[in-house]
């Protein structure tokens, strides 16, 4: 399990900096240690006592450093930042017998090492274990999450190459089901909008389904062209329009967005018990209609009210 979800945990690394790996650090460790882990937020000008987590247990303090992209810009900074924030943890939490430096980046400059080697002269010195909490130590701990943990967390799995090489079949074969579902009278067909950078958040997508059509969307290439060379007459029209009534359907029900994603997919795939590729291209057709929202709805246009000229 571990190897298939090392690929995702980089990606879900890089894509957080600042409060985001902050916020992920928390949900991660929080489900690590359920109870034992306290996340820590700064509170206005009393800060946070240069503690972004706490495992109680072991008394280890969790310091995060969350770079754009998984890269250093300015290192004399973060060299700065590292040392100030080992003062200010053993300052303020006396108790601590362990500190971790916790960040995201993939390739460690070495100043920052050089660095951590001089703290860990001070710190020994007071009885303290410091260290850095990486990549390699998020991951020796994805094996003690559920696979709905991993979802949550990171996003579904990434395809290997016997998964790549089937999605077009299998894409085929379930457009072939849909066509064969479909009615005598076929549905009015949508007009495909473009799609707002919001839309996830207009239409409350859960964490888990915004990683799936995120990951998946990059297929969208291989499904449109499948699409496109159905050769079933108008299927460009057809299969879209059927997905959309089936979507309207789920939310005249009063289906939340993460039922509805989960029905629409287990209307494409089944119920699938075996990892035969209708699940990942099940995902890449939810995506590819998500995004030319031939599913859920674009950002309503705001009506601004007409200005009228008051004089009293």
């Amino acid at each position: 399990m571990t190897r298939v979800w090392r690929q995702m945990l980089e990606l879900k690394l890089r894509k957080s900096h600042g409060t985001a790996f902050q916020d992920f650090l928390g949900e991660f460790m929080g489900r690590i240690y359920p109870g034992d882990f306290v996340p820590i937020r700064a509170h206005g000008r009393l800060g946070d006592g240069g503690m972004d987590g706490y495992h109680k247990s072991t008394d280890t303090l969790y310091q995060c450093y969350g770079a754009r992209n998984g890269a250093v810009v300015d290192v004399a900074s973060v060299r700065e930042k590292m040392v100030e924030d080992f003062y200010t943890a053993r300052r303020t939490t006396p108790q601590m017998r362990k500190w971790m430096f916790t960040h995201n980046l993939i390739d460690l400059p070495r100043p920052m090492y050089d660095t951590l080697r001089e703290i860990d002269v001070i710190a020994a010195q007071h009885g303290i274990e410091s260290g850095f909490f990486d990549i390699h130590m998020f991951g020796s701990l994805l094996p003690r999450l559920s696979e709905d943990d991993l979802e949550d967390l990171i996003g579904i799995r990434v395809f290997n190459d016997a998964d790549r090489d089937r999605l077009p079949e299998t894409v085929s074969n379930i457009f072939a089901g849909i066509v064969a579902a479909m009615d005598q009278k076929l549905p009015d067909p949508s007009e495909i909008g473009e799609v707002p950078l919001d839309k996830m958040d207009y239409n409350l997508i859960p964490t888990r389904w915004r990683n799936n059509l995120t990951l998946f969307y990059s297929y969208s290439p291989i499904v449109t062209e499948i699409l496109a060379a159905y050769p079933e007459e108008l299927a460009t029209e057809t299969i879209p329009a059927y997905l959309r009534s089936e979507y309207k359907k789920l939310k005249a029900q009063g289906n939340d967005a993460g039922s509805i994603l989960k029905h629409l997919h287990e209307g494409l795939a089944g119920y699938v018990n075996e990892s035969d590729g209708r699940h990942e291209a099940s995902m890449a057709i939810l995506a590819t209609m998500f995004e030319s929202c031939i599913i859920f709805e674009d950002k309503e246009d705001i009506l601004v009210p007409e200005l009228v000229d008051d004089p009293a």
